[in-house]
């Protein structure tokens, strides 16, 4: 029996629609053959591809040698050729992925398979909606049937994670308080506000902090809320030896960790609650990655989307948060990536906001965090900035 083949063009901006395509028929193919872009970033691309499929199904066949041609794009004549060269040996071309080709190099690949192999499947990928579309009059599209993790999809594009916080992976101990500062976000944020002033950005636990009744006059909070927040705060040891008078407040930090959920980390931590309620099929957070200094705050990945998620409390907002999260999409395959800046903040400057559309970012205020499942979800089916 002739081996079965499937050959995957590659020159776009992305490896999502070469491994969402071959991962998508993966089962019914003996051999994969690449026909690419000239440039070392589509040699690049073909690698992490290549390197991804391989394990998923290790006894794939791929040959270096006879089944990786790169071509001049526009060409014709020449990727018709190249085209030709590969499938010499071919006898059952199954499945041609033309997604990410240029188009002169699309037609001249669809032209010559067409009139070689008649049962050949030829189809492009839908990335913003998750779909294989096939290049027939009268199939309709079909889902994706494969499942990437976040691990797999940073290898997609050459990176290893090499630090990824996954303490609350197995236990949801703090999605109760994480849940109450939500729900009461404007006295939540402020009191915590107030927390942070008193203890400094360079505190270094154990160490006791007080608050005085003349602090806590400025918050202008019942004191019902305030020893509501407090009490939680303390059931779940976040904070210790807390002590409630007509002088004031005391309490304890002991460790880095506990000051850093006061800080801030709340909101990842929400946030990632969030996206594990959407049975996605991979949420990690704070993912770091190889040659790059930071972490990605919630990485979401579903039918080989990725939603990547910044999270920031405590301080003004301005146009360097988004070019970081720029920065860290740009690495994960720039506007393929859906972008959203979660914030604590209930009001939003309108300037912040306009800046971040310009660079197709989505803002989640305080007032609508509430709703963050529903969001993501939204926005991972169907973004406010499209895939491209």
């Amino acid at each position: 029996m002739s081996e079965k083949v499937m050959l995957v063009l590659i020159g776009g901006r992305s490896a999502v629609p070469p491994v969402a395509g071959v991962l998508q028929f993966l089962d019914d193919i003996d051999k994969i053959k690449f026909l690419i872009c000239q440039g070392e970033q589509f040699l690049q691309y073909q690698k992490n591809v290549e390197n991804l499929i391989k394990q998923k199904r290790p006894n794939l066949l791929f040959n270096k040698e006879t089944d990786l041609i790169s071509v001049d794009p526009s060409k014709f004549d020449d990727v018709y050729i190249a085209v030709e060269k590969l499938c010499q040996d071919v006898d059952t071309l199954k499945y041609v992925n033309l997604t990410s080709a240029p188009q002169t190099m699309a037609i001249s690949v669809y032209s010559y398979v067409q009139e070689k192999y008649k049962d050949v499947l030829i189809f492009s990928i839908n990335t913003n909606q998750s779909q294989i579309i096939p290049l027939v009059f009268g199939k309709q599209p079909v889902a994706f049937n494969q499942r990437l993790t976040v691990k797999d999809y940073v290898t997609m594009y050459g990176f290893n994670i090499f630090q990824k916080n996954d303490q609350y992976e197995s236990s949801s101990y703090l999605e109760e308080l994480v849940k109450y500062i939500v729900d009461n976000i404007e006295s939540s944020i402020a009191i915590l506000s107030l927390i942070r002033s008193i203890a400094g950005e360079d505190i270094k636990p154990p160490k006791g902090l007080k608050i005085s009744e003349k602090e806590l006059s400025k918050l202008d909070i019942s004191s019902e809320i305030l020893e509501s927040f407090l009490r939680k705060l303390e059931k779940f040891s976040i904070i210790k030896n807390l002590e409630i008078s007509i002088t004031g407040i005391k309490f304890k930090l002991e460790t880095k960790e506990e000051y850093a959920f006061l800080k801030g980390d709340w909101l990842e931590i929400f946030t990632y609650y969030s996206a594990k309620k959407c049975n996605f099929d991979s949420v990690e957070m704070g993912v770091h990655i190889n040659n790059y200094r930071g972490e990605i705050d919630v990485f979401c990945l579903n039918n080989t989307n990725a939603l990547i998620c910044e999270c920031k409390t405590g301080k003004k907002l301005d146009s360097d948060d988004l070019s970081i999260l720029n920065s860290k999409a740009e690495k994960l395959g720039g506007n393929y990536c859906v972008k959203l800046f979660i914030t604590s903040e209930c009001e939003v400057d309108e300037k912040f906001i306009n800046q971040a559309k310009n660079n197709k970012v989505v803002v989640i205020s305080g007032k609508e965090l509430k709703n963050l499942t529903d969001i993501l979800i939204q926005q991972m089916q169907n973004p406010t900035y499209k895939r491209l």
